[in-house]
């Protein structure tokens, strides 16, 4: 135990360091933090250094995923508002059929030739996982640029969790056809129990807040919300959806709480989550990347990430102009990255015996690309904003 324990350590403490000074050093070049964090995992892992074992800080990473999920939810007061909004809602519904169809048909008739995959339900998998968008990447560069909680910030995240959202059940959808009629059944009742009892908790957040309050000392009331968040992500993951989901969806059931809205509690789940969980997250997934694995399926992962980012940017781009957005290359570029949501549904689809391990490797270049590509549209953003738009 003592062993595994200073493992664990050793891990954590050399892959913070690491990714803070290299995402430091990305800062400074202009680039994102992210990019620094995940070559902090590269360099420590397997492939390279072999420093750092990937299953040793698994369990921080899951958590940073879930934590970059609950601070966007924290900024919607009313999930009402979110699937109500009918520009965000419009645009993410559009953006998943057209995406899915797309990639979809790509992939019937030249899929076999790039991938190690010949059959339609195999690209329905990969269809579902590239068409859904990823939330926790452009909520973290939002965030760092202080447009989160613009208009803008707001109606691209909507969009992108009512995205994810309609793409996950399309998958438990997939799922269950493939199931049994037993197993169907049992999880369209839980999906049915879990959202009941999200219902209930949104409408008499207010009564459960009282009981809250009543903890004078702020460290309860932060415990009791860290556990809402981590029982909400783990009650969504157990019934087919993302944990990510789960925990967007506790942090609406917090922003509705009065505690959450003091200075304190903000700073120390900031802390907490931008501060530890994210760098490693992000860390942790480079741990998992195999360079002689990328450069072998390079062709492959090039294709999928083309395809996908090809449709997004243009749906993307052509929806918001349409809907009279301020900023449509912002929205689009948004739209672009790939990451833990695509990584559930294909881990779902390897599970299942549909997809193999060999995916991992095509899909980790793919994020890799995402996120360089979202960070340079963001910056060719920012030029053309303050150059046609300010003047």
């Amino acid at each position: 135990m003592a062993g595994i324990q200073a493992t664990t350590l050793f891990a954590l403490g050399t892959l913070l360091l690491t990714a803070f000074v290299l995402g430091e050093l990305f800062e400074r070049l202009g680039l994102e933090s992210i990019i620094g964090y995940i070559v902090a995992g590269l360099l420590l892992g397997p492939s390279v250094l072999k420093l750092v074992e990937p299953g040793s800080v698994s369990a921080f990473g899951t958590l940073g995923a879930t934590l970059i999920l609950f601070l966007a939810g924290l900024r919607e007061d009313n999930v009402g508002e979110i699937f109500g909004h009918k520009k965000a809602r419009q645009l993410g519904l559009v953006l998943l059929a057209t995406s899915f169809a797309f990639i979809f048909g790509a992939l019937h008739f030249t899929g076999s030739m790039f991938l190690p995959y010949d059959t339609v339900q195999q690209f329905l998998f990969l269809a579902i996982a590239y068409a859904v968008v990823d939330i926790g990447v452009p909520t973290k560069v939002m965030l760092s640029k202080g447009k989160l909680d613009t208009e803008i910030g707001r109606y691209t995240i909507r969009a992108s969790v009512i995205n994810v959202t309609v793409g996950l059940l399309a998958l438990v959808g997939l799922v269950m056809y493939s199931s049994g009629l037993v197993e169907a059944l049992l999880q369209a009742g839980a999906i049915v129990a879990f959202a009941g009892g999200f219902y209930l908790l949104h409408e008499n957040m207010h009564k459960l807040d009282d009981y809250i309050m009543r903890f004078e000392e702020t460290q309860a009331q932060f415990a009791i919300t860290f556990s809402m968040l981590l029982l909400l992500a783990y009650m969504a993951e157990q019934i087919g959806l993302s944990a990510v989901v789960g925990a967007f969806f506790a942090g609406t059931l917090v922003s509705r709480s009065e505690f959450s809205e003091s200075r304190a509690f903000q700073e120390k789940i900031k802390a907490l989550g931008l501060g530890l969980f994210v760098p490693v997250f992000f860390g942790w997934f480079g741990l998992q990347i195999s360079i002689t694995g990328m450069i072998s399926n390079f062709d492959a992962a090039l294709y999928l990430f083309g395809l996908s980012t090809f449709i997004k940017l243009l749906v993307g781009g052509v929806m918001s102009r349409v809907q009279d957005i301020e900023d449509p290359l912002m929205v689009a570029s948004s739209l672009v990255t790939l990451d833990i949501e695509t990584l559930v549904i294909l881990l779902i689809g390897i599970d299942a015996g549909i997809l193999t391990e060999q995916m991992l490797q095509i899909f980790a270049p793919a994020v890799f690309m995402s996120i360089i590509t979202i960070s340079l549209l963001f910056k060719i953003d920012e030029k053309y904003v303050e150059r046609y738009i300010t003047h």
